[in-house]
């Protein structure tokens, strides 16, 4: 797979150099290939696409791959991965230990035998980065057209290695760089420079587009990961391709969206004051709505217009912490994930500038755990309620295949209606790999404070029945000075049953209380359909 990809590339930069097949026409076959992978084909190489549609013939295609030559003797030199990776963390749009993971996963493929994935689509895929800084990196790779002084024959060399020696495959001799004055050909620094701005200013169009279509939600968006993929794929070949003009070849916009896209003047747009300055592109924050020692969350709009948005935004002094950015990045994957009209929905991620965002439905409320703080115990009737609802959204996540391991009242959150939102799945991990990591002290499952190898669904039941319990009583059960202190008592009491006594409750409700918290996980419910079913029992 991995020769493929390289033909694919010396092929296409081949034929555009040569003039062999017009721009359109090796997008078109490009849009084709992208088609089959998505499909589940093994994928034509692009060679054979070209050879398929008539553009060129089998003789011609056999004569290119012929006079292919190693890259060290000079025709079509390829930026390595390894120096790719450099240039992603010195653009400052991922990190070293980012990069690292996505080339040993290339190591892995490899050595299995399977298809080799190329570096950008890892960090796309991984959430890393964004398929517009991908585009952005490849943009800036350092590249020259070297000529021959001899044929006058030229060549694209991507990251030219100071002191290597191109030589002409024609004749053999040494190529020179083009557009110096001992040679007088070759494109000026002018020139270089401006086509420099051309593609930086057709990226920014495109981020706007992009923003455009999804806070308006006129296309799907699995459709514009598509386009945004073929783009970056295309942009490997040396050409720029407008976002919108993919959309357009892959029918994944209608002529009446077109006609809308087409009234709007997004080069105005990106010209506004304060465009490049963005904190999150696309949304202006309003006010802070909360802030942790993890992240600060913050009511924001979107540029285009829409409902107002909750956008989260990682401390700058987390972004250097690997296990925070991981932690950050699951969140925003599961969040976008996730459809349930109990569980906060992700809108938007990404990284823009070092800074780490993710966008979100607003909630017009507060949180449960405000909700005790100001007020102290909730009613017996909302209490059930809310952890009625909280059950529906924890049985999705379970038959999803995850554990939220983070249940408690501040990442429940309440809207003016009293609908009940489940937020916060910077601890959800799958059901079957879920560790015992303590999401909360005080809310922690006896198995989590223990560190058990293993913790199953049983931990989200658990913590929710010390939240419903905290929403009756207004305190916590195993309220301590600190953290360390809550789990070391809760260990070092077995983790006794709270105290029901105090509560001013129907009987009904401290029997469901009393399985949910049972300190044996085999003896409370075996699922959230069970403690949905107990609750709906209450009379």
């Amino acid at each position: 797979m991995a020769d493929h990809v390289s033909d694919d590339l010396y092929i296409g930069r081949q034929i555009l150099e040569h003039s062999l097949v017009g721009r359109d026409e090796l997008v078109d076959c490009v849009i084709e290939a992208a088609r089959e992978r998505k499909g589940g084909q093994y994928g034509r190489p692009l060679g054979v696409v070209l050879v398929d549609r008539g553009l060129i013939s089998e003789g011609q295609l056999a004569g290119l791959l012929a006079r292919r030559v190693d890259p060290s003797g000079g025709d079509t030199v390829q930026m390595s991965d390894i120096a790719l990776g450099k240039l992603f963390v010195a653009s400052g749009y991922t990190t070293s230990p980012q990069v690292d993971e996505c080339l040993a996963e290339q190591r892995r493929q490899r050595d299995a035998g399977e298809p080799v994935r190329r570096l950008g689509e890892l960090l796309v895929e991984r959430g890393f980065s964004t398929a517009q800084q991908v585009m952005r990196v490849l943009a800036y790779q350092s590249k020259r057209i070297y000529q021959c002084p001899s044929c006058l024959a030229r060549y694209n060399v991507a990251s030219p290695k100071p002191g290597t020696v191109y030589r002409c495959k024609k004749c053999q001799q040494e190529l020179r760089p083009a557009g110096r004055a001992a040679d007088g050909a070759g494109p000026t620094e002018e020139i270089a420079r401006a086509t420099d701005r051309a593609e930086n200013e057709q990226a920014e169009l495109d981020r706007a587009l992009s923003l455009y279509l999804r806070q308006k939600q006129l296309v799907r968006r699995d459709a514009l990961r598509d386009a945004e993929q073929v783009q970056l794929d295309i942009r490997r070949y040396g050409l720029v391709v407008p976002l919108l003009q993919i959309l357009r070849r892959i029918n994944a916009v209608s002529w009446q969206q077109q006609k809308e896209l087409d009234a709007v003047d997004f080069a105005a747009v990106i010209r506004k004051p304060g465009w490049g300055d963005q904190a999150v592109p696309g949304y202006k924050l309003l006010s802070k709505l909360a802030s942790g020692g993890y992240a600060t969350l913050y009511s924001a709009e979107p540029v285009f217009g829409g409902p107002k948005i909750a956008v989260k935004l990682l401390h700058p002094d987390r972004a250097g912490q690997e296990r925070s950015v991981k932690r950050f990045k699951h969140e925003s994957a599961l969040l976008k994930k996730f459809e349930h009209p109990n569980i906060v929905r992700g809108i938007d991620s990404g990284e823009h500038a070092g800074t780490h965002y993710l966008v979100m439905e607003y909630v017009e409320g507060r949180s449960v755990g405000q909700r005790i703080a100001e007020s102290g115990a909730l009613g017996v009737r909302e209490s059930v309620a809310i952890v009625r609802q909280a059950a529906a959204a924890l049985s999705y996540l379970h038959k999803e295949g995850y554990l939220h391991r983070d249940v408690k009242p501040d990442n429940l959150l309440l809207d003016a209606s009293g609908k009940a939102w489940l937020a916060d799945l910077g601890f959800a991990a799958p059901v079957g790999s879920a560790t015992a990591t303590v999401g909360t002290a005080g809310y922690a499952s006896p198995e989590q404070a223990a560190g058990a190898g293993e913790v199953k669904v049983g931990t989200d039941i658990y913590s929710l029945g010390i939240t419903l319990y905290a929403m009756l009583t207004g305190i916590e059960p195993f309220g301590a000075s600190n953290s360390e202190e809550t789990v070391a008592a809760q260990v070092e009491e077995g983790m006794p049953t709270p105290n029901l006594m105090i509560l001013q409750a129907p009987p009904g409700v401290v029997q469901v209380l009393r399985k949910m918290m049972h300190h044996d996980r085999a003896r409370r419910y075996q699922s959230m359909v069970d403690v949905a079913a107990a609750l709906d029992g209450i009379k």
